[in-house]
């Protein structure tokens, strides 16, 4: 029992250490190459639930959920790189809606330099759902590959995003 009492105190230092390198890790710049847009199209649409404030078509407008708090950025029309994207996605744009989704974001100072004590009340950005570096990685992929420089939405992109129920959801775009 002493043993085992004297592994379990061992242990938790040992533990809380390497959760403190694991949070301390953090990769400025990731391979962008990784991502897969096919995952990344899973992350907008379900799991940062993107599409509610950008829209299935992430011009800020179209099909975007009527209850969010505001219109957000045309991707459309954004001339962010995949470092601009990874940058926004992670740290959110403070004073806007435009939440943060890296779990540590403004608990050190990797977002702009800042952490959450240095915001005046009620300037605090807001805090997203959570995404792992792999999943950032992705919905990069998916923005670029089907949004960002794309101009209006057409028909062809609804159908695409809209897969099976595309023929009710796009019928306003077809001759366009």
């Amino acid at each position: 029992m002493l043993k085992a009492l004297r592994l379990v105190a061992f242990s938790i230092p040992a533990l809380l250490c390497l959760s403190s390198a694991v949070v301390a890790e953090f990769n400025q710049t990731p391979d962008f190459t990784q991502g897969d847009a096919d995952k990344g199209k899973q992350i907008y649409q379900r799991v940062g639930v993107c599409v509610n404030c950008h829209g299935w078509a992430g011009d800020g407008e179209s099909g975007r959920n009527p209850m969010s708090h505001a219109a957000a950025a045309n991707l459309r029309e954004s001339s962010l790189d995949a470092q601009g994207l990874y940058d926004v996605i992670r740290c959110g744009i403070p004073g806007t809606q435009m939440p943060y989704h890296d779990r540590v974001s403004y608990k050190d100072d990797r977002c702009f330099g800042m952490k959450l004590a240095d915001f005046q009340p009620g300037q605090k950005p807001l805090m997203g759902k959570t995404f792992r570096e792999k999943q950032m990685l992705d919905l990069i992929a998916y923005l670029q590959k089907y949004m960002i420089g794309h101009g209006k939405p057409t028909y062809d992109e609804c159908a695409l995003y809209f897969e099976s129920s595309a023929d009710r959801a796009c019928s306003y775009l077809k001759g366009n």
